[in-house]
């Protein structure tokens, strides 16, 4: 009978059915949580109404303070004696009206200081008279509008509120309108306000909300995401959509109802399929003094996923209260176990006798002076033993040996047998409780087999090693051919670079000088003077040449100091300032949000020289397109292994020219290479900030791309 039946059947009856039983409330309760699923997503439903119109009465807030902003303006518009006089005088034809123009362009002045979006003047036909957009395609002069439902309430005397899709311009806004009355009441017109709630939705988008507004037909006229705009929360009626054609409410297009689905729907909110977003849950806040709702949309996912998470941890409650009582069934259980466990220690001896007699490997075991109690068969074969008293400690049979290493794991020694021949031996030594005294475990196995293939193995490493130095030379050989010709090659390229840079000035030196012979003898002396002002010039650029050829192969000063980083990009920038404001360029400084600035190891002027350089090039690469812009950036990057290297910065330039490609980018460090038209440039400038940098121990590289611009980085150690 094996220990665990042997406590099984010595515990308490509760104890033995105690697993059973709460796999018996786990069942139960989850199927508490099935049947209850309904009821608990209508109340995670329900609890997120109250914030949700919370939320709602911001965003009805922003809506109501931006038609509030307008609303005075046509009530003020209306009762202007210019706009009435407008109106009176076109109908009256004794008298002459006035230039559209004049007040058209006074409608354009209030509407760009207002804000709005569009300013017009209805006649009592509804034809526009005047209008804020007269000088544009789109003008609304000489429409009529007499079919809006603004237009009609403010000819019978009321002020409207109206939202729709302009039948002239196509963009939507809501219309604001007044009746314009004469001073004897007649209503001579219709003034008309146009507000674009353009900024407002995208207010709504950045916010992270889902919002919706609807108008008293429940079309959705306003929305955080413009692809639910004109959409229907509810069936149309055959008269609604009648309406909606004549007065062309929001536009040509068909208003299509969101589909509503039959589950998860209640008194206080409803539940829509929309499609890809999937089914989402729309609480709905009344606006004050208009027919609309505001509206906001979680999906139905969000609140899914609550309740699993409260089921979860119910669920871990549960399984809390089972470990523990598991646990103390088994504290209850090992209590039972050390009673039993007396009672084997016995029969575990003799069975510990029975395995180290019958094992494979040789064993002995040892008293504590490592004297021997007996060996096994094994050991006795092994070491060619009639019986274990023909040794006295094991000393006799491993050398070296060392009592030191119990417990330290397997050791390597030398085997003595009794005829005095030795092999290799791998042999461990572990201490035992026998009852009250201590003794030890020694375990022998030969390993000589084991110790030829590691031989082979260790001359076949050998042979390997030798292969790899030999094809590593044979690699290295080949490396520096390749440099060698890259070098002829990168020299080929710089010989014919400078033989063109320095030919093409001498060629035209002699020209100018033949000329000049020539008009000296025709007393030209004037045009001699321009051919002097020619040599002049070429002479400077061949001087020009001469110094950057010497700042590129000569000997610099690279001697460093720590040194402010942000120093030679203020250098820079207050240098080349004259050349950005005339080519119109413009350049942003980014520096790191947790630090100002930030010391290098490095030459002053050689980074000046470098940045320079870099900023140059950069004008250059955005010179004469649109929306020049440059960007610096010193950036802290991490150590390269902690603890062992400084820290490091990096200042990168990036530019949004038209880029280079994969080949260009491969030769854009090298002597006399420029991307740039003939003349203007040497192509050292890039070159000479390479070398600089390899100068004072920095990384200058490069990365591009066709159409979007390129950006230089250089890496400096700090240090601070």
């Amino acid at each position: 009978m094996s220990l665990n039946n042997q406590l099984t059947r010595r515990g308490h009856p509760y104890l033995r059915s105690l697993p059973f039983g709460l796999f018996v409330g786990l069942f139960l309760l989850i199927l508490i949580l099935v049947f209850t699923h309904s009821w608990a997503m209508r109340r995670e439903i329900g609890l997120a109404k109250t914030a949700s119109l919370q939320r709602l009465g911001v965003y009805k807030t922003s809506l109501l303070a931006t038609i509030d902003r307008y609303q005075y303006l046509p009530q003020v518009l209306a009762s202007d004696p210019r706009v009435v006089a407008a109106l009176r005088n076109s109908s009256d034809q004794k008298v002459v009206p006035a230039e559209p123009s004049s007040i058209s362009f006074l409608l354009k002045n209030i509407n760009r200081q207002a804000g709005s979006d569009e300013i017009f003047l209805l006649n009592s036909a509804g034809v526009t008279n005047y209008t804020s957009n007269y000088d544009t395609a789109t003008s609304f002069a000489g429409s009529n509008y007499g079919f809006r439902p603004y237009f009609r309430d403010a000819m019978a005397g009321v002020s409207d509120v109206y939202f729709a899709v302009g039948a002239t311009s196509g963009r939507p806004g809501l219309f604001l309108s007044a009746p314009v009355l004469s001073e004897s009441g007649q209503t001579l017109g219709v003034i008309v306000i146009k507000i674009n709630l353009r900024i407002l939705e995208q207010s709504w988008q950045v916010s992270g909300d889902s919002v919706w507004v609807t108008d008293e037909k429940g079309i959705i006229f306003l929305a955080s995401t413009e692809k639910w705009r004109y959409f229907s929360m509810q069936p149309l009626s055959v008269g609604t959509q009648s309406e909606l054609a004549q007065t062309l409410q929001y536009g040509k297009r068909s208003v299509e109802p969101l589909q509503r689905l039959v589950d998860w729907q209640a008194d206080d909110w409803s539940t829509f399929n929309l499609k890809r977003s999937g089914p989402q849950v729309v609480f709905a806040s009344p606006i004050e003094s208009y027919a609309w709702h505001m509206h906001l949309r979680m999906p139905l996912a969000q609140f899914r996923a609550q309740l699993r998470r409260k089921q979860g941890l119910i669920i871990l409650f549960y399984a809390g209260i089972a470990i523990g009582s598991l646990f103390y069934r088994e504290r209850r259980r090992r209590t039972h176990a050390q009673n039993a466990l007396a009672q084997l220690t016995a029969e575990r001896e003799s069975h510990q006798r029975a395995i180290i007699q019958n094992t494979d490997v040789g064993l002995l075991n040892l008293n504590a002076q490592f004297e021997p109690l007996f060996l096994n068969e094994q050991a006795r074969t092994l070491f060619k033993l009639e019986n274990e008293k023909g040794f006295n400690t094991p000393a006799d049979l491993i050398q070296p040996w060392d009592p030191e290493k119990a417990g330290v794991g397997a050791c390597r020694a030398e085997g003595v047998r009794s005829d005095g021949s030795r092999f290799p031996v791998m042999y461990t030594l572990n201490a035992i409780r026998a009852g009250e005294q201590r003794e030890f475990i020694l375990t022998v196995q030969d390993v000589t087999e084991l110790t030829v293939a590691q031989q082979a193995l260790q001359e076949a490493n050998r042979v390997l090693e030798h292969r790899v130095e030999e094809r590593t030379r044979e690699l290295e050989d080949a490396q520096a051919a390749l440099a060698q010709n890259q070098k002829l090659a990168a020299l080929g390229r710089m010989s014919a670079a400078i033989a063109h840079e320095i030919n093409q000035p001498i060629t035209a030196l002699s020209n100018y000088v033949a000329s000049s012979q020539v008009l000296l003898a025709r007393k030209r002396f004037d045009s001699v003077s321009e051919n002097f002002l020619k040599i002049e010039a070429l002479l400077e650029r061949l001087s020009k040449l001469s110094r950057q050829l010497r700042i590129f192969a000569g000997k610099r000063n690279s001697g460093s100091a720590s040194v402010s980083l942000q120093a030679p990009v203020r250098y820079a920038l207050e240098l080349l300032g004259p050349r950005f404001a005339t080519e119109q360029v413009e350049c942003e400084l980014l520096l790191s949000q947790n630090r100002l600035d930030y010391l290098v190891q490095a030459n002053a002027m050689v980074l000046e020289q470098i940045v320079v350089n870099l900023l140059t090039n950069a004008i250059d690469a955005v010179t004469g397109q649109e929306d020049s812009r440059i960007e610096i950036r010193l950036t802290e990057l991490p150590a390269l292994r902690q603890g062992k290297l400084p820290k490091r910065i990096s200042l990168s330039i990036e530019d949004n020219g038209h880029g280079m490609s994969e080949d260009q980018l491969g030769h854009v460090f090298e002597p006399f290479f420029t991307t740039k038209p003939m003349g203007k440039g040497l192509g050292l400038g890039l070159a000479i900030s390479y070398s600089l940098a390899r100068d004072i121990g920095a990384d200058l590289t490069v990365s591009s791309c066709i159409g979007r611009g390129t950006c230089f980085t250089l890496i400096l150690p700090t240090t601070n």
